[in-house]
């Protein structure tokens, strides 16, 4: 007779803690902010709205079409990068999981 498990049972999962969890909603909300405010600017400039402050901080951003080319050639290959080890680490954990499957049989 084969005895069914609960797959939540199988998965054993490390809560972080509440500063841990803290910490990343904090350092998230920083970066979104930072890129609302980037696209702000660009928009801005986009529609020919410009000010002082707006033409200061895209000098200081320094924010130049090469440097879109680039960021976007960078956020290519991160999601490339990313993919490829999510995919092999989700494979190891498939084939780590069959073999316990067979030593437990």
């Amino acid at each position: 007779m084969e005895q069914h498990k609960d797959a939540r049972s199988l998965i054993i999962r490390k809560r972080p803690s509440l500063l841990a969890r803290l910490r990343r909603v904090l350092i998230l909300f920083v970066l979104w902010i930072i890129t609302g405010f980037i696209i702000y600017i660009n928009v801005c400039f986009l529609l020919g709205v410009y000010s002082d402050a707006l033409v200061s901080d895209y000098l200081v951003l320094n924010l130049s079409l090469h440097l879109y080319k680039t960021l976007a050639v960078l956020v290519i290959i991160v999601t490339a990068v990313i993919t490829l080890f999510g995919t092999l680490h989700i494979n190891a954990l498939k084939r780590r999981a069959i073999h316990r499957e067979q030593n437990n049989a």
